[in-house]
């Protein structure tokens, strides 16, 4: 594996789809309404790497969230889901709509600079409950804990 701070595309894809498990239990204790903002470790154990999941919804708009899995050593973003956060503008000055996410891309700016429509698999954005297990889906994390 090459160092965390400059991964291909493949290696990208080959982590955002490796098997990965809770260290701990996700907290259950995940409001309906007002703000959350939470980390939770993970870990990859046949590409021993450790992630941090981070779920974020705004404290007053219940519609606003991200859901974002992060490397523990580095802090950088390997993938991130938007929604309801306002379109982005990438580098090359492309424009993505509101609900987008955002893979880990090696160039001259922040790792998390490029956002991309989301894949097919992001169907159901109503909540940040329907919205996590997608997002856990599409990572290979299983709730689990080891």
């Amino acid at each position: 594996m090459a160092a965390l701070d400059h991964l291909s595309p493949t290696q990208v894809q080959r982590l955002i789809k490796a098997l990965k498990h809770f260290k701990k239990q996700l907290p259950i204790e995940m409001p309906e309404f007002g703000r959350l903002n939470d980390d939770t470790p993970v870990l990859s154990i046949a590409e021993n790497i450790e992630y941090k999941l981070h779920r974020y919804r705004h404290p007053l708009e219940k519609d606003r969230f991200s859901i974002h899995l992060r490397f523990r050593e580095t802090n950088e973003q390997l993938i991130r889901l938007d929604i309801n956060n306002g379109s982005h503008r990438n580098p090359d000055g492309t424009i993505i709509s509101q609900n987008h996410i955002h893979i880990y891309t090696d160039s001259d700016f922040a790792k998390d600079a490029y956002a991309y429509p989301l894949p097919t698999e992001f169907d159901d954005l109503e909540s940040i409950f329907s919205a996590l297990e997608q997002f856990l889906s599409y990572t290979n994390i299983q709730r689990t804990p080891i």
